[in-house]
């Protein structure tokens, strides 16, 4: 989507490799999202829009087979509480994910919004400071998404494979083969634990593992990236403050023409970040209520194995709790981020020779303060805002579920 500006930024040193910058910037989310089929960008080829397209369904079929299951496990098994709670935990992580899933389809569009505001921007680059913030930026998010995909793939790979299959191992003797899946459920029609059934139902579950923690780390990297990208233009749009009154070799020459320059900015990067947190605040309010019982849920697997003396029980939930918490910390983190840069556009008008302005253009500098000190915030459903302070609430909350459960299952 081309946006129209007042000004034109014409190619330079800086914007001429434009495409590649963007591929640097985007490209862990499109390994991300295309794999499962909601990358939002289609390619010109027919064939890969409709390859993409069965992708979509064949996600939504995979995670469905294995949450329908688990779910009639629960309510019509015979089981104790404690077996109930093991089941819930991973039943509860995929329901979030095909709903996440789910909005991420219907939302591709506005999607695209964000990733073409990214792109402009790029192109818009006009000196070498621009572009070293920017990069910084971007080294930043990726940094994050890094981490974040690092340890809920490695959680996943010791929940999904290396226990199910030690554990089996360990309780199998003589001619009795003890076989335990990921995800315990009813499947009604055959024995999952049986013959060929187990080795597909197993390769199943391993695809759905797949596709629930892309689901949950796409949503992770996509609020990183795009609140990081926004703080590089608040801080861009800062360092443009700082040279309004003077000027320097990189601005317009007019004060004028500078002053246009810094409004111009500032509304486009309020617009982006709106558009930021129209897309996101569904799909953190699933991640803000989904975090809170996983991590209580993984507090209590986590003591349950301790108590068990099961050192790989220990590893495996040690890393999904490590994983989760993470997640949610990343999403106070880079929601304090956003609410702090767009303050200090207002502290930065403020602290500039504004008495120099004309009454005219000091009205301006009155109207981009008077903004700032309003800022667009990342939120939970427009009901909560991310903060550190978000955080230790949700640590609070997980801690307090958790020992509500250790008193009713002791």
């Amino acid at each position: 989507m081309e946006r129209k500006t007042l000004y034109k930024i014409a190619p330079n040193e800086y914007n001429k490799d434009y495409q590649s910058n963007v591929e640097y910037a985007i490209k862990l989310n499109r390994w991300l999202l295309k794999p499962i089929g909601i990358w939002p960008i289609r390619s010109s080829s027919k064939l890969s829009n409709i390859i993409s397209f069965i992708y979509s369904g064949l996600c939504c079929f995979i995670m469905i087979f294995m949450v329908v299951p688990t779910c009639i496990e629960i309510f019509t098994g015979e089981q104790s509480l404690k077996s109930k709670l093991e089941i819930f935990g991973p039943t509860n992580f995929c329901a979030m994910a095909i709903i996440k899933y789910c909005v991420f389809a219907f939302r591709s569009r506005k999607l695209k919004v964000c990733i073409d505001f990214i792109i402009a921007d790029w192109r818009e680059v006009s000196n070498k400071e621009e572009r070293v913030i920017m990069f910084r930026n971007v080294y930043i998010a990726r940094s994050l998404t890094g981490v974040c995909v690092t340890f809920m793939f490695a959680g996943g790979i010791f929940y999904n494979i290396l226990l199910p299959l030690l554990t089996s191992n360990s309780l199998s003797s003589g001619n009795v083969t003890i076989r335990m899946l990921p995800y315990r459920g009813n499947y009604i029609l055959f024995d999952a634990y049986v013959g060929p059934f187990y080795h597909m139902v197993y390769l199943m579950h391993c695809l759905c593992a797949i596709i629930m923690y892309s689901v949950t780390t796409v949503v992770c990297s996509l609020a990183t990236k795009f609140v990081m990208h926004t703080c590089g233009q608040c801080q861009i749009v800062i360092s443009l403050l700082k040279n309004l009154i003077d000027g320097n070799q990189n601005c317009s020459r007019t004060l004028d023409d500078r002053l246009a320059v810094v409004v111009v900015r500032h509304l486009r990067v309020l617009r982006f970040a709106s558009h930021v947190e129209n897309i996101l605040n569904e799909l953190c309010l699933l991640e803000f209520v989904g975090c809170t019982i996983n991590l209580c849920l993984l507090g209590y697997y986590f003591i349950t194995e301790f108590e068990n003396a099961n050192t790989l029980g220990l590893i495996t939930f040690f890393l999904l709790l490590v994983s989760f918490t993470f997640n949610i910390f990343i999403f106070c983190y880079v929601g304090e981020l956003l609410t702090d840069h767009c303050h200090q556009i207002g502290e930065a008008s403020y602290m500039i020779d504004w008495y120099r302005l004309s009454g005219r253009q000091g009205r301006f500098l009155i109207m981009i303060i008077a903004i700032a000190n309003r800022p667009i915030n990342l939120t939970a459903g427009k009901m909560i805002q991310w903060s550190l302070m978000c955080f230790t609430n949700v640590i609070k909350v997980a801690v307090a579920y958790l020992n509500i459960i250790r008193k009713i299952t002791s």
